[in-house]
């Protein structure tokens, strides 16, 4: 199972195999989320995604949460973490 992770359009571009990204959890909690990326793969659509949104997919990915913005621009994570996790990165 992937995670799905809504990113700015700034991260989404800059977002590459080993690098990181910051985003956001859309659910109704609303997590935020710093990724340490793995290897990006192609992604192969699927039928439910909205034809105007564009998608990546990485693999092999750390995945840390954080409650607020806050603390995320201040690297305060929760004590859980997602390791060797596959993201789906979009905006």
């Amino acid at each position: 199972m992937a995670i799905r992770i809504k990113a700015t359009l700034i991260e989404f571009e800059a977002a590459s195999t080993n690098g990181c990204v910051y985003g956001e959890i859309k659910s109704k909690r609303g997590l935020y989320v710093y990724v340490e990326l793995g290897e990006e793969k192609e992604y192969i659509p699927s039928s439910s995604d909205n034809r105007m949104t564009e998608y990546r997919l990485f693999t092999s990915c750390d995945v840390y949460f954080a409650k607020t913005k806050e603390q995320l621009a201040d690297g305060e994570f929760e004590a859980e973490y997602l390791s060797n996790t596959t993201v789906i990165i979009y905006c």
